[in-house]
C-alpha cells in the first residue's frame, strides 16, 4: 500500500497477522490487508483490492503486536472489523476500529 499523506486516512481490513520483513530501507512489518478506501487508489474496487501493507508506523509495534498477544478478544476483532488508519498532522499513523 502506497503510504498516506498527513491529514489523510485509508479503509481497510486486516487478513493476517503483521510479520516483520527485510526490506532494502530496512526492516518492516508486512501486513496483508483488503484496502477499502485509499486517496492514492481512487479506482478501488467496491469489493476492495488484496495487497501488503508494508511499514514501519510506530502504531503497529506500540500498539497493535501487543493487543494481538494479549487479547483474545482484540484477535477477533482485529480480523473481523474495518479499520480506519489515519495520519495526522504530524505524520504519526492512528489506527480506529
Amino acid at each position: 500500500m502506497k503510504a498516506l499523506e498527513p491529514g489523510t486516512k485509508a479503509t481497510l481490513r486486516f487478513l493476517g497477522d503483521p510479520n516483520v520483513v527485510e526490506t532494502e530501507y530496512g526492516d518492516k512489518y508486512s501486513i496483508p490487508i483488503l484496502l477499502l478506501q485509499h486517496p492514492l487508489y481512487p479506482s478501488l474496487s467496491s469489493k476492495g483490492t488484496k495487497m501488503l501493507w508494508e511499514t514501519k508506523a510506530q502504531v503497529i509495534e506500540k500498539d497493535l503486536i501487543p493487543l494481538l498477544k494479549e487479547s483474545k478478544e482484540f484477535q477477533k476483532d482485529y480480523l473481523e472489523h474495518t479499520w480506519e488508519l489515519r495520519v495526522d498532522d504530524g505524520g504519526a499513523y492512528r489506527l480506529e476500529g
